[in-house]
């Protein structure tokens, strides 16, 4: 196939669909230039769903990821595919394979079990809440139930890590340091948490800062977006963070989810040496 086609790309799940459309955008990725059509089926666990969504299978043909448990709906998906010469593919069979291999057992081929509103459920919403009371240095006396605070200087994407990090079940703080006012180190005695410096280089820290100022129309802090400034204040916190030992990750060429997965890292191995 050439890279300046389009294809057709069908997605079923007897679920939400999420896990079978995450998969599918984190491959795509790899093909850039490709253009996609995407046809999400969710919810799939009737045999006149199927017939809808045989319908438009025939009408545009191209590939078919699914995440379907129920062994009868998969056969009539895969016979079908197998008729209209469609490439297709269980997305979650390998990994669940592996498992049952592992394990020594079967799964249990229920539907949507992912999505249960089990302890992990609970814990997710109960570290967002976590990071919206801790965001921006709130709460900063009130850091005993923290798992990781990240420390930074103003737009070093703190807060929207702490929120991602918030839905994989982590309590994460933030605190943004400000020019002239000293971290309060204070709120740290006795606590057995995490602290993670973030930082970002200079000259992309005042194309940011300045983005944000036309478009808060905020002409008035003219040292924000100094490059000057914004360099002593990075120098500033690299040796805070040096001086505390504390894990430093260099936001610039990161998107969130990158960071993220840094600081979970860095978590397994702290949390690692705490046993």
């Amino acid at each position: 196939m050439k890279a300046s086609q389009k294809i057709h790309i069908h997605l079923v799940s007897d679920s939400t669909g999420e896990t079978v459309h995450q998969i599918s955008r984190a491959c795509l990725a790899q093909f850039p230039a490709v253009k996609t059509i995407e046809h999400v089926w969710t919810l799939v666990r009737s045999e006149q769903h199927l017939e809808v969504i045989f319908n438009s299978l025939e009408r545009n043909l191209g590939i078919l990821l699914m995440s379907i448990l129920d062994v009868e709906l998969r056969s009539r998906i895969e016979e079908k595919c197998r008729t209209l010469q469609v490439p297709h593919v269980s997305v979650l069979d390998p990994v669940v394979n592996l498992f049952g291999t592992v394990l020594g057992q079967n799964s249990q081929n229920k539907p949507g079990s992912q999505r249960q509103l089990d302890s992990d459920y609970y814990r997710r919403i109960s570290a967002i809440d976590f990071a919206v009371s801790h965001d921006d240095g709130i709460n900063m006396g009130a850091l005993k139930d923290a798992d990781i605070l990240l420390v930074g200087v103003s737009r070093t994407s703190k807060t929207p890590t702490s929120m991602y990090l918030a839905h994989r079940g982590y309590k994460v703080a933030n605190y943004a340091l400000v020019p002239g006012i000293p971290f309060p180190i204070h709120h740290l005695d006795g606590l057995n948490i995490l602290v993670v410096g973030l930082t970002n280089d200079p000259k992309r820290l005042s194309v940011i800062r300045r983005t944000r100022q036309i478009a808060m129309s905020d002409a008035a802090n003219k040292g924000y977006a100094d490059l000057q400034a914004i360099t002593e204040e990075v120098r500033q916190a690299r040796r805070l963070f040096t001086q505390n030992q504390w894990p430093v990750i260099n936001v610039t060429r990161r998107s969130v989810e990158e960071t993220a997965a840094a600081i979970i890292q860095l978590h397994t191995t702290w949390n690692e040496g705490q046993q």
